[in-house]
């Protein structure tokens, strides 16, 4: 019997040291394009990880292909709420789960996690539970960032300063 016990345990170490280095084999690889949700609005989302995003957690998500983390505006304009989440990700096979290419441990994602509101880093509208834990699940975005290109706000700030020295000059005459 004790022989037995030491062969399954054996078994479920092989098993469980398979599993991380099937993770790690597609880590930093692009996503699956099946796997990639695009929300209509330049955005497209990933499922990455049944863990928080960052230390201390279950594993680090590793950003890479223009992925990164959400901002707020950037969940709302994709998603109302949670039920919207969830219709996103849940008629994909799989649930969409890219964990294998972002997470550093797991190859799986925990989609229960996700309809009970343990998403990393969302909105309140979104994340139904603290979404700060370390056993939320996590969801990257890419997409267009709209940033004011640099010689726009150089010419934005000349402008003005043109018009304080017009103003000035007026004044000064006056």
């Amino acid at each position: 019997m004790k022989n037995l016990m030491i062969k399954v345990s054996f078994a479920l170490v092989l098993a469980f040291a398979a599993s991380s280095a099937n993770a790690l084999s597609l880590l930093g690889q692009a996503p699956n394009p099946a796997n990639i949700v695009n929300t209509g609005n330049g955005l497209e989302w990933v499922y990455a990880a049944p863990c928080a995003a960052v230390s201390p957690s279950c594993g680090v998500v590793q950003l890479h292909h223009g992925f990164r983390f959400a901002t707020a505006s950037e969940w709302l304009s994709s998603f109302v709420n949670l039920q919207g989440l969830i219709a996103a990700f849940s008629p994909l096979p799989n649930n969409a789960c890219s964990a294998p290419e972002f997470s550093t441990v797991h190859n799986h994602c925990d989609f229960g996690d996700v309809t009970g509101g343990y998403v990393w880093g969302a909105p309140a509208s979104i994340a139904t539970t603290s979404s700060t834990s370390s056993v939320t699940e996590t969801f990257l975005v890419r997409g267009l960032v709209e940033d004011i290109p640099e010689p726009m706000t150089l010419g934005l700030i000349g402008l003005g300063l043109a018009g304080l020295g017009f103003g000035r000059r007026r004044t000064a005459k006056a």
